[in-house]
């Protein structure tokens, strides 16, 4: 009698084994692949348990989460004919090209006079409560509604009138249920509406379960086709920390250059980015004031920020630093929102009585006014004797002299005030 296999096991012996990272009969670097593929699945359906499953299977092969991350990110891009590598390609040719007689090369355009180039990343790196979002508000509005240029600069926006670009798209992750609320309430402070100022905000949404939007694959996925629609003049993250920690990813120590060459790559073919960061509180106001990962000073093209100082009367002056902006040199000022508009002043700092009623008197005979000591005192509004004291110390110091009632600047206080001035002159640290 002959023998014939069962259905069951003929079944069995017909199906392809299905290919598994677990499969100890594949090559490692098999296994490791399958399992990144894993990991990008489970990333795009936004499915946490197959996402930790994921990093699991993938720590088991001697994988490290930081560089699961990047994989998926470098696979995702790749699927979309994006290019975030950092590794040059092989090229073939041996000579590169001459200058004067190889074709000219496509140049820095800046887009915003003074502030920002055209498909480019930009930083905005500023503490709690400095201003940053009335920064953002008015620089949406002079994107969008063109009417000027943007706080120093005269010139607005630098593109042709039928230019598409007409929306900014602000990224508000920061401010959880409240960031949308906010930024109506920022952008009414300085009329951005009136001036016809158009933005389109991402933020958290109790009533639609929206929640904020963080540098996950599913929503870099909406990013990528928000942005194909051709209209966003430019995007407005604020702020780092929140999209990334938001996606469990640490700015300090995660693959941070990463996302930030793929955010370049999703949004700076069609349009500029900006993105808010923290100062780490111990630099100053050089580029080692920028906190997190070290990709936030090497990878923008242009940085800027807003340094807030607690005057000795108690008023608050922010100064805007230009740190880094490809085809200018560094400037700086001073500037006020006033009547619902952000203006540049002609501002001192002072860290205490006597500078301040140096600078007072300075100012008085600027507009012609008047510097006698009842009206300093009326003018700085300190205590009678803080202002006798510190008009004796200026008198010991050779820094004013009397006239009349009141007192003129010697040559010695007239250059003691322009210490203080916050000018657009080159600071010590950048010779």
């Amino acid at each position: 009698m002959r023998w014939e296999p069962s259905a069951e096991i003929t079944s069995t012996a017909l199906v392809e084994k299905p290919i598994d990272a677990d499969d100890e009969d594949l090559p490692l670097n098999e296994r490791i692949d399958l399992g990144v593929e894993a990991l990008l699945e489970a990333h795009l359906k936004n499915n946490a348990g197959e996402i930790d499953a994921a990093f699991a299977d993938l720590f088991k092969l001697g994988v490290r989460r930081d560089r699961a991350e990047e994989r998926i990110l470098m696979q995702w891009a790749k699927s979309h004919g994006l290019d975030i590598s950092t590794t040059a390609a092989p090229n073939q040719q041996v000579r590169g090209r001459v200058i004067g007689k190889a074709k000219e090369g496509k140049g820095m355009r800046q887009q915003l006079p003074g502030f920002g180039l055209d498909n480019d990343l930009h930083l905005l790196v500023s503490d709690a409560a400095a201003g940053k979002t009335t920064a953002f508000c008015e620089l949406a509005t002079v994107m969008t509604a063109r009417d000027k240029g943007f706080l120093d600069h005269e010139a607005p926006r630098i593109d042709p009138p039928d230019d598409p670009r007409s929306t900014a798209l602000v990224i508000a992750s920061d401010g959880e249920g409240t960031a949308y609320s906010m930024w109506e309430n920022y952008l009414a402070s300085i009329n951005g509406q009136e001036r016809g100022a158009l933005l389109e905000v991402w933020a958290q949404d109790d009533e639609k379960g929206e929640n904020p939007w963080n540098v996950s694959l599913h929503n870099l996925q909406r990013l990528y086709k928000r942005m194909a629609m051709g209209d966003v003049a430019v995007v407005i993250i604020d702020t780092a920390n929140a999209v990334f920690r938001g996606a469990g990813i640490n700015v300090g120590t995660g693959p941070i250059e990463t996302y930030l060459r793929l955010l370049k790559q999703i949004v700076c073919r069609t349009a500029p980015l900006w993105i808010s960061q923290h100062t780490n509180r111990n630099g100053g106001t050089t580029m080692k004031a920028i906190g997190g990962h070290p990709a936030f000073q090497e990878v923008p093209s242009v940085v800027h920020l807003i340094e807030a100082k607690q005057q000795a009367d108690g008023s608050k002056i922010r100064i805007w630093h230009v740190l880094k902006l490809r085809g200018s040199n560094y400037r700086r000022f001073s500037y006020v929102l006033e009547a619902g508009e952000l203006k540049v002043t002609d501002g001192h700092f002072f860290e205490n009585c006597r500078e301040q009623v140096l600078v007072l008197i300075h100012k008085q005979i600027l507009v012609a006014g008047f510097t006698s000591p009842s009206d300093l005192i009326r003018l700085s509004n300190r205590p009678p004797q803080s202002v006798y004291n510190a008009l004796d110390e200026l008198r010991g110091m050779k820094l004013i002299r009397s006239r009349g009632r009141g007192f003129r600047l010697t040559s010695a206080g007239e250059r003691f005030v322009e210490s203080l001035k916050i000018s657009p002159d080159q600071p010590d640290w950048i010779a």
